[in-house]
């Protein structure tokens, strides 16, 4: 589907797993250090992810919170310390059904929703709302379930689009990422119940945002990139049209893989065109320093507070 270009995005990190507090600006990275903030800051860094998503095109800019931590207290704290409002968030996004990305949720709508627009919209995915677990051999660890129910008790609609949606001018959800790449296998650690039983998790819903920069190329912001990185970039390029992929923000979902896996996801993104990188939460910190080392020019770190700046 045709996606307009846009003329600026920003996309600030409300939630993540790291915080380095000293770091400077640099490429397109503006840092909430001590020296913006006036003081030493104090935001919350934890296993998790949410982001705050501003695109611009001509006079009208359109803000969208996407994904909202794990916790009931990061998200709602670190807007807060970084001084941004709510009520200006036009719509809320959730990428998948797990709960280090949906566990602020109610706490935030607690917290803000009677100040909001009377109309707010969230968009999820069809399976967002199923138990889920991790496995290893018998072990199995609870992922959470999100309740749809509570969500609409704030007056919130819930939308679930399969197909991929303009949610604002210029601002698409990808929808379902139905090919996955031969290299990048879903986890067959995560699990899903579904009609009484627990199987194979294929997170087909899991949703991830995408706009097109005027003169640069699409900027896909994802999740967990459980459906594989390289395969929801390529999903981004054939539903917009655009063959180049100018950035890269989110996680990767390359936590304890090898060093193989990663190569491959590099040289891809170097045939994708991509120009900036900002791997953050379920990444892995080796995978991290493999991109800082062999991809320079492109990577740069993520940090909680950050907003990252294309235009």
């Amino acid at each position: 589907m045709p996606l307009a270009p846009v003329d600026r995005i920003a996309v600030t990190t409300l939630v993540d797993n790291y915080i380095d507090s000293l770091r400077k600006d640099e490429a397109i990275a503006r840092r909430w250090s001590a020296f913006a903030a006036r003081r030493m800051p104090e935001l919350r860094a934890e296993h998790g992810l949410a982001h705050q998503v501003e695109v611009t095109r001509g006079r009208t800019t359109t803000r969208a919170l996407f994904d909202f931590g794990a916790s009931p207290d990061a998200l709602v704290h670190n807007l807060g310390e970084l001084g941004l409002d709510p009520r200006g968030f036009d719509l809320i996004a959730l990428s998948h059904g797990h709960v280090d990305h949906f566990g602020g949720l109610l706490p935030f709508l607690k917290a803000h929703r009677r100040r909001m627009r009377p109309d707010l919209v969230l968009y999820a995915g069809h399976d967002h709302f199923l138990p889920r677990w991790n496995q290893r051999g018998d072990d199995r660890v609870y992922m959470g379930r999100l309740d749809r129910d509570a969500i609409e008790r704030w007056d919130v609609e819930v939308r679930e689009p399969r197909e991929p949606t303009e949610m604002a001018d210029g601002l698409l959800l990808s929808g379902e990422v139905r090919q996955a790449e031969a290299f990048e296998p879903i986890p067959s650690n995560l699990k899903v119940e579904r009609d009484g039983a627990v199987v194979q998790d294929d997170l087909l819903g899991e949703q991830t945002l995408i706009a097109h920069l005027r003169d640069r190329g699409l900027v896909v912001i994802t999740s967990c990139s459980h459906r594989g990185i390289v395969g929801i970039c390529r999903h981004a390029a054939r539903v917009t049209g655009v063959a180049k992929v100018h950035a890269v923000i989110g996680g990767f979902h390359l936590s304890g893989l090898g060093p193989e896996r990663v190569t491959a996801v590099m040289d891809a993104f170097r045939r994708l065109g991509v120009e900036r990188l900002v791997p953050q939460h379920c990444t892995g910190l080796e995978t991290l320093g493999l991109m800082l080392h062999h991809m320079p020019g492109q990577m740069v770190v993520t940090s909680v507070g950050s907003t990252f700046v294309l235009e």
